[in-house]
């Protein structure tokens, strides 16, 4: 028998094709080993979920280490703790500072959904553009500013323009135009 004779050009073909096997084969052999790794790191990673809310919805996030196991660390200064007060129960005035009727009562009855059980709409005689707080003590109401977007906080007096005595609530949100879509 005799032996046939290859071309060059079909043993380089040959020769090629076998080379992008061998080197397809072992970009799946990494790739493998790469998504192997990432799985494994971040199951490490994995601890137990932190509900916070945000939103008006709740979510689930995960938390650093050191809050999860109760560490204090330099960060976290007295600057840094902010207490608040549970103000469900609280007396709160919602006045409506833009040119939406009913702006208000529609707060109050987000507010109402959420737990807050003494809520009032009222209105504001002055135009503003974005959402004001403001609490009898500090760290009462806090949590309302997650509700409204680039809304403050303060323990300062309300300033004039109220259609209600001010003095008979704990906390005063002074609904402004950046929280008109309500």
């Amino acid at each position: 028998m005799e032996k046939e004779k290859q071309s060059a050009g079909s043993i380089f073909l040959n020769m090629f094709l076998k080379t992008l096997v061998i080197i397809f084969g072992l970009l799946i052999v990494v790739f493998g080993v790469f998504f192997i790794t990432q799985v494994v790191k971040n199951k490490a990673k994995k601890t137990e979920p932190v509900t916070t809310a945000g939103e008006n919805q709740l979510t689930e996030v995960e938390a650093p280490d050191d809050l999860i196991t109760g560490e204090i660390t330099e960060a976290a200064t007295e600057e840094e703790v902010v207490d608040t007060k549970d103000s469900k129960a609280c007396k709160i005035a919602v006045l409506n500072s833009t040119d939406v009727g009913g702006l208000a009562g529609r707060w109050c009855a987000t507010l109402e959904e959420d737990g807050y059980t003494d809520v009032e709409a009222s209105d504001y005689a002055y135009n503003t553009e974005n959402t004001a707080i403001y609490a009898k003590e500090d760290g009462l109401g806090r949590e309302l500013v997650d509700y409204f977007a680039g809304a403050s906080y303060s323990t300062d007096s309300v300033p004039e323009g109220a259609s209600v005595d001010t003095s008979a609530y704990d906390i005063i949100i002074i609904i402004g135009n950046s929280d008109s879509d309500h």
